[in-house]
């Protein structure tokens, strides 16, 4: 059974490293305009959670038509598809390249970080391109990020070299993590984490789209304990495949009760993306079951 694995992973490696050599044959522009056709083929040959995209829209959108709610779905699938392309392409780009697709706004707030000597939290989500805003902020800034490990030990390391080699480093979500987290702060680096994902039954509770969503805690536990700033940044697709990323800070409570504060702060990041959403609703990664876990 693990020799077969194992086969299945040479074959899956293989297979991404000849895609990804045969799409370097082509322009990033190019390759951008044959993934929208492949969206549209997937929107209606593949409808890979084509229902739960739907209806996650519906609620989420209450007063859209269900004609805006489609146009939106087969968005969704096109600004993946986009997504997808431009990080096959991360490791033909420059250093220089990556450092000026995303007009970074607001970055005194950054330097005010730095100045601060305790790093900082930078929170995001799966909205815009994710790994090109690490890659990119990373040219500026010692950065971290706390990943999930894949399963294809291949793929992850050939993954993992693409991200250290343009710019940041990866922690990966395991024991460990808490420990290396820290020692980035005091480090004065910054540590980047994606919080929008369902984090089960060890999450808490905080509105999104007027549902409770399961919500990591770790983000707000790390600002908190290392007394270090904390900020949300996502990536807004320009028209011309370029990028504009703001920062924003959240503001620490002192309630005296760390739970509480903990909540507080995950809370106005949940709210700080679902505005980000409301904006550019297809740019959010859909496909996730976000309100897997129900709050009992």
């Amino acid at each position: 059974m693990k020799k077969n694995k194992k086969i299945q992973h040479y074959i899956e490696y293989i297979s991404l490293v000849i895609f990804m050599s045969l799409l370097h044959l082509l322009s990033v522009n190019f390759a951008r305009k044959i993934g929208l056709i492949v969206a549209e083929i997937a929107f209606v040959f593949i409808p890979i959670r084509k229902k739960h995209i739907i209806d996650s829209l519906t609620i989420a959108f209450p007063n859209k038509t269900s004609s805006e709610i489609i146009s939106i779905a087969k968005d969704v699938y096109k600004q993946f598809t986009n997504t997808i392309v431009e990080i096959m392409f991360l490791k033909k780009m420059s250093k220089q390249q990556l450092k000026e697709t995303i007009n970074f706004q607001n970055l005194y707030l950054i330097e005010d970080a730095k100045k601060n000597g305790k790093g900082a939290i930078l929170l995001s989500a799966h909205f815009g391109n994710w790994e090109l805003l690490a890659i990119s902020f990373g040219q500026r800034y010692p950065l971290s990020v706390i990943v999930a490990q894949q399963e294809n030990l291949l793929v992850d390391k050939m993954i993992d070299d693409i991200r250290s080699g343009k710019g940041y480093k990866t922690i990966y979500k395991d024991n460990m993590a808490f420990k290396w987290v820290l020692k980035a702060l005091k480090r004065n680096e910054f540590v980047a984490i994606l919080a929008d994902q369902d984090a089960g039954k060890q999450g808490i509770f905080v509105p999104f789209f007027a549902r409770q969503a399961s919500t990591a805690k770790g983000p707000a536990i790390f600002a908190l304990r290392s007394d270090c700033k904390i900020y949300t940044s996502f990536c807004i697709r320009q028209p011309n495949g370029r990028y504009v990323a703001t920062f924003q800070e959240i503001e620490k409570p002192n309630t005296g009760n760390e739970e509480k504060d903990v909540e507080i702060i995950m809370a106005k990041y949940s709210e700080i993306l679902q505005k980000n959403i409301d904006e550019n609703p297809s740019s959010w990664f859909w496909f996730h079951r976000r309100w897997k876990t129900k709050k009992q």
